[in-house]
């Protein structure tokens, strides 16, 4: 299956966001560099995240960080879905002004009672807002709460790992073990567990997202951009892209190609649909 480049939607001007789920706006496959989690308040959801499934009952909080594809492959009737994404250089900003930011890697969560309706009633504020600055306040306020419910102590080897990638993704393997004082073997595997991606297929994703963002800005030389974005040769970016995007990165260049990525939408399964015809 190929995954599609889409940014997280957010209002102009606007650097976090929060969106009630609707069926009409389901997205395909994807992975983007905004980090981004989402909370259950209500009903089921099935998940794919990289290759494996997720089951996210209520008051489940999944954390994706920059990189990571995902997909809502299931929902039941009565789903309440939240997903809350943020734009790096807020967390960047959040970073410079604290010191440092939690990571986006951590394991799945469970909110009960009301730690899950005050989240619930902080998210739904967010879409009808017009206060920009307002909004990416409440929203890093929110983060930096549930992030420390689930300290660095208690993060397995598999989220340590992603966490430096997305910080370094051209990390060598052995240094990246090194740093993680561990060996080749365990890291390769727990990151697969944990993931649900090899560590190639993760930095193929993330040197991925440093090549369009090159594009974004402006960037025109294929081969320059390649080798910026970590790849190490254009033979490599051409191969890593035709099997991510299904198309060669050529076809990148255009900005009418990527804003058609951007903009792609998918509508729910037929069993869904008669299930939820909203």
């Amino acid at each position: 299956m190929n995954l599609l480049w889409q940014s997280f939607p957010m209002p102009e001007g606007r650097r976090a966001q929060a969106w009630r789920y609707h069926p009409a706006y389901r997205r395909p496959a994807h992975f983007h560099d905004e980090p981004e989690f989402n909370l259950v308040v209500r009903g089921t959801a099935v998940f794919r995240v990289g290759h494996r499934r997720v089951l996210m009952g209520r008051g489940a909080l999944f954390w994706y960080p920059p990189g990571l594809d995902h997909y809502l492959e299931d929902a039941s009737p009565d789903i309440e879905l939240y997903v809350v994404g943020f734009r790096p250089e807020l967390i960047d900003a959040f970073a410079r002004e604290h010191g440092c930011a939690p990571s986006f890697s951590r394991p799945q969560q469970r909110l009960d009672g009301a730690a899950l309706l005050a989240c619930a009633d902080a998210m739904a504020q967010v879409p009808s807002s017009r206060d920009n600055q307002a909004v990416e306040g409440r929203l890093l306020d929110l983060f930096a709460v549930l992030a420390q419910m689930t300290p660095p102590p208690q993060m397995s080897l598999g989220h340590r790992a992603a966490a430096l990638l997305a910080d370094a993704p051209s990390l060598r393997r052995d240094e990246l073990t090194r740093r993680l004082a561990s060996n080749r073997g365990d890291v390769s595997r727990k990151f697969r567990r944990d993931q649900g991606l090899s560590l190639t297929e993760y930095k193929n994703r993330l040197q991925t997202l440093r090549l369009l963002e090159l594009l974004e800005q402006g960037c025109s030389h294929l081969t320059h951009a390649a080798l910026e974005a970590g790849f190490g040769s254009y033979s490599r970016c051409h191969q890593v892209i035709r099997e991510l995007l299904g198309m060669a990165p050529s076809a990148l260049l255009d900005p009418g190609t990527r804003k058609l990525l951007a903009d792609r939408l998918e509508p729910l399964s037929a069993q869904h649909d008669r299930r939820d015809p909203g």
